[in-house]
């Protein structure tokens, strides 16, 4: 059978150990990698890796196939020249690896005859409907090690300070984090500036810690806003793509082992259709599901 892999989007901890795995599991097959994600495929552009290669990447960080994101593919045109490159190369099962854009790309060339098997690797952990995507576990862990490491300048000087995390439109990482770091507040899009002023104003924390979802406002208007309203020193802190590499937590590796393993049985026993969504439940357990 030929089987050919991309990730589209995002990348995340935890990427390189599910391509690892599912290449392994699936050695019997024949494999074409695709470079930088659907650009790659409308440009028929594929990675020489073997084996060896990507077992020494598992670790990494990152996605070794690269990815990108592909205006061209939102177009007709672009999807028929994939299509065309997935037909000239003979390809049975396309593994896209990706976020919510990489899903909808693979929805827009569902039922042109190659099968289709989604896998959810974002750190935003925003694809339904899986209760888990690759990534997110790691990035958020990477979040709460920066906060560890700038609270403790914080408390010196009982300063309060603004984290801004990633997760897009998404509250998740936010969320997480906060919890992770027993945050004075956790600010998404439904909070307010006055009821975070009044939290704060509660609080019994010398240097409250405050985890901000990005693209919900400016962080340094906010943290000026906030000096004025408390007559403190606020300082903020972007945590930025520092979350979005390094090592894959322990969690995240045994995440996207499962990943794979549900994948390539799903492949060896010939229960792929087109398009199959690779999910995952609130108790870990993954299973693989038709999207009409």
């Amino acid at each position: 059978m030929n089987i050919a892999i991309l990730a589209s989007g995002g990348d995340g901890p935890g990427m390189n150990m599910f391509l690892y795995s599912l290449v392994k599991k699936l050695k019997k097959h024949k494999i074409t990698l695709f470079e930088y994600g659907y650009k790659g495929l409308i440009e028929d552009k594929t990675c020489d890796f073997d084996l060896n290669y990507l077992k020494s990447q598992r670790t990494l960080g990152g996605i070794s196939i690269k990815t990108s994101r592909c205006e061209k593919f939102q177009t007709l045109n672009g999807q028929e020249k994939a299509l065309e490159t997935l037909r000239k190369r003979k390809i049975d099962i396309l593994f896209v690896l990706g976020g919510n854009g990489s899903l909808a790309g693979a929805k827009s060339i569902k039922g042109k005859g190659i099968k289709i098997v989604f896998v959810p690797c974002s750190i935003d952990n925003d694809v339904f409907p899986s209760d888990y995507a690759i990534g997110f576990d790691s990035a958020c862990d990477r979040c709460k090690q920066y906060i560890y490491n700038v609270k403790d300048t914080m408390r010196s000087f009982d300063r309060v300070c603004i984290y801004e995390v990633m997760g897009r439109d998404h509250d998740a990482i936010a969320n997480k984090v906060s919890k992770m770091v027993n945050a004075d507040y956790t600010y998404t899009k439904n909070s307010t500036l006055q009821n975070c002023v009044d939290a704060l104003k509660k609080t019994k924390t010398k240097a409250p810690q405050i985890v901000l979802q990005e693209n919900v406002l400016d962080v340094k208007q906010f943290a000026q806003e906030l000096q004025n309203e408390l007559n403190r020193e606020v300082k903020y802190c972007v945590v930025g793509y520092f979350q979005r590499g390094g090592k894959p937590t322990k969690l995240e590796t045994k995440m996207a082992k499962k990943f794979a393993g549900a994948c390539a049985k799903s492949v060896n026993t010939s229960t792929i259709y087109d398009l199959t969504f690779c999910q995952s439940d609130e108790k870990g357990e993954i299973s693989l599901k038709i999207i009409e």
